[in-house]
């Protein structure tokens, strides 16, 4: 999609495929990015307040935008990202869990005397009890028709 594609208030959810972290996935992530307790050693998570291992905010939300990203619909206008606008960690990221990902086009300028503009993508993601777990806004450089 090039900028002129893009509406606010545009929903892309259908095409993204589900997200389930495994347990492994997360200590391993977690022993190299973001070393706490509660999210590398299971007998520590399960005293928490959460009950068990949750996955580090920041790498679920990378995890969960890459399901965004594979569907390729950005791909052919999508220049580079330009900032994350807000980061929202609203509720544990639980293993074996499926996470619904939705992705909202909420902001859109063009950028004077330019081929591109911005673009603002809100991604959300649902747990099982369609309680939004993760809210994270980032914005992207993307490419006009007539910049190609």
């Amino acid at each position: 999609m090039f900028f002129e594609d893009y509406r606010i208030g545009q929903v892309f959810d259908e095409e993204i495929e589900d997200v389930i972290f495994s347990e492994e996935e997360i200590i391993e992530a977690s022993e190299k990015y973001d070393p706490r307790d509660i999210h590398v050693d299971k007998e520590a998570a399960r005293k928490s307040r959460f009950g068990e291992l949750i996955a580090p905010g920041a790498y679920a939300n990378l995890v969960l935008w890459a399901a965004w990203v594979r569907t390729g619909i950005d791909r052919d206008g999508v220049i580079a990202g330009t900032r994350i606008l807000s980061c929202k960690w609203l509720r544990p990221v639980l293993a074996n869990t499926r996470y619904r990902v939705k992705v909202e086009i909420v902001g859109k300028k063009r950028r004077e005397g330019r081929n591109d503009g911005l673009v603002d993508f809100k991604m959300t993601a649902e747990n099982p009890k369609g309680e939004i777990v993760t809210e994270y806004t980032a914005q992207a450089l993307v490419r006009s028709k007539d910049g190609i």
